[in-house]
């Protein structure tokens, strides 16, 4: 008999749902083929870990060194893994 843990996925919530200054990793996507390959190019893609540096319109996150404006319309179809506040 083997054990085995059971894997426990990450609560998903919309981008618009995280408090400023969390990081969090992209899940998911609702987006048009266009949105996300231009997304895509400036580092917001699949498995992508960032910062949320303000809330509103326009959402501000940073994609490593890049920040990113985004508006409410695509961040509530950008589904994300929370992470952890940073300082």
């Amino acid at each position: 008999m083997t054990l085995t843990s059971p894997t426990i996925e990450a609560e998903c919530i919309p981008l618009t749902q995280l408090e400023e200054r969390e990081r969090a990793v992209v899940h998911v996507t609702d987006l048009n083929d266009d949105e996300r390959e231009a997304l895509s190019a400036m580092g917001l893609h699949e498995d992508a870990s960032f910062e949320l540096c303000q809330q509103g319109q326009p959402c501000i996150i940073q994609v490593e060194a890049t920040r990113l404006g985004l508006s409410s319309e695509i961040t509530s179809r950008i589904m994300v893994r929370r992470g952890s506040v940073c300082n």
